[in-house]
């Protein structure tokens, strides 16, 4: 079971296309850490609560000293990160998980490094492949994520209902 650590723009795109839901039911380790889950609003931690006692999510609590510090050591290698960035990174690196994120310039620099980097799209992807979301749900929220996110870029949304539609087409 891949582990996947998320960003705060991952989970709170999850809270606005209401698909938390579905996404705690993918057949994958879902983690974050404190310091991301503090950048959520009240409301959205209200929502992953539930799941974080279900133990569907997971809260890293930091407080050792080395982490810590070895968090501050990326931070201070980068460029334009928050130390909340950073330490999904370093969870990413030190569990050779995944990291969930659509900020652009951490995937940049995570993915430099050698971390294996997903976005959004992905999760889509994981909840259509599980059948936890129909095609035409697919298209309805991916819609609803552009027209709040207008920075995404628009290739690999058009690349996704491509194939989402071949595939449904071939099924």
């Amino acid at each position: 079971m891949d582990i996947i650590i998320n960003d705060a723009n991952i989970l709170i795109d999850l809270t606005h296309l209401n698909l938390v839901e579905e996404f705690v039911q993918l057949d994958l380790n879902l983690k974050t850490t404190d310091f991301v889950f503090a950048e959520l609003n009240a409301d959205q931690q209200a929502i992953f609560n539930q799941y974080i006692e279900d133990g569907k999510l997971e809260v890293i609590i930091t407080e050792d000293e080395g982490v810590l510090n070895s968090i501050a050591e990326i931070l201070n290698k980068t460029t334009g990160l928050s130390f909340e960035d950073c330490s999904v990174w370093y969870y990413a690196e030190k569990l050779k998980g995944i990291l969930l994120s659509g900020d652009g310039k951490l995937r940049r620099q995570a993915t430099a490094s050698g971390i294996s980097v997903k976005g959004i799209l992905f999760v889509f992807d994981q909840l259509l492949l599980a059948d936890l979301i129909t095609l035409e749900t697919a298209i309805e929220k991916i819609e609803m994520l552009y027209l709040k996110n207008t920075r995404l870029p628009i290739q690999p949304k058009e690349d996704r209902l491509i194939s989402w539609t071949h595939r449904k087409h071939h099924n």
